[in-house]
C-alpha cells in the first residue's frame, strides 16, 4: 500500500486572480453608491431649504387662511351630520314597511304615493279605495301591522269626474321603525 500524502497549506498558491476582480468590482460600484448618495444628499438640502422658504411666505397668510379654515370646519360638520342622516335613514326597516303596506290592502285598495317623514315618525299614505268600507277595512288592517302604531284617516274625497267614482284618500301612520 502506498503512503497518502495530504498537505492542507500550498507555500506556493498561485493568486486567486477571481477574488481579486470580485473585490475591486465591489470597490467601483461602492464608489458610485457613494458619488450617488452625495448627490442625494444635496438634492435633499435644496428641497428642504425651498420648503422652509415656502413655509415662511405662508405664514403671513395664515391670518387669511384661518378664516377659510373655519369655514372648511362648518362644512365639513355639515356634511358630516349629512352622511349621518343618510346612513339612518338607510338603516330604517324599510321592507317591514313596504309589506306592511302592501299586504294590507286588496283588490279594493290602490296605493298612489306613501311620504315618509323621520322627523316626525310617521308615514303619509294616498290611494283610491272603491269605497268607505274597503278604505275603513284598509286602515283596520294597517293599525293591526307590527311596523305601525296608529293609523288615521286624514281626508277623504268622492273622486266625481271618474265614472266609479272612487274615493281618493290620505291616511297618517305613527311609523315604529322610525326614530323621531
Amino acid at each position: 500500500m502506498r503512503m497518502l500524502r495530504i498537505d492542507y497549506q500550498h507555500a506556493n498558491t498561485p493568486t486567486p486572480w477571481l477574488g481579486v476582480g470580485v473585490l475591486i468590482s465591489a470597490l467601483v460600484v461602492l464608489a458610485v453608491m457613494g458619488s450617488h448618495y452625495q448627490a442625494l444628499n444635496q438634492k435633499i438640502a435644496f428641497w428642504e431649504k425651498k420648503v422652509d422658504r415656502i413655509e415662511r411666505q405662508s405664514g403671513r397668510r395664515a391670518l387669511a387662511t384661518a378664516a377659510l379654515t373655519g369655514q372648511a370646519a362648518r362644512a365639513q360638520v355639515r356634511e358630516v351630520r349629512q352622511a349621518n342622516q343618510l346612513v339612518s335613514q338607510l338603516s330604517l326597516p324599510w321592507n317591514a314597511l313596504f309589506k306592511a303596506v302592501e299586504t294590507s290592502g286588496g283588490k279594493n285598495i290602490a296605493l298612489l304615493s306613501m311620504e315618509p317623514d323621520m322627523q316626525k315618525g310617521t308615514v303619509k299614505i294616498s290611494g283610491e279605495a272603491k269605497d268607505l268600507d274597503a278604505l275603513l277595512e284598509y286602515a283596520k288592517q294597517l293599525s293591526t301591522r307590527e311596523a305601525f302604531g296608529s293609523v288615521f284617516l286624514q281626508n277623504h274625497q268622492v273622486h266625481e269626474a271618474d265614472p266609479e267614482k272612487p274615493l281618493r284618500f290620505s291616511l297618517l301612520a305613527y311609523w315604529k321603525g322610525a326614530t323621531p
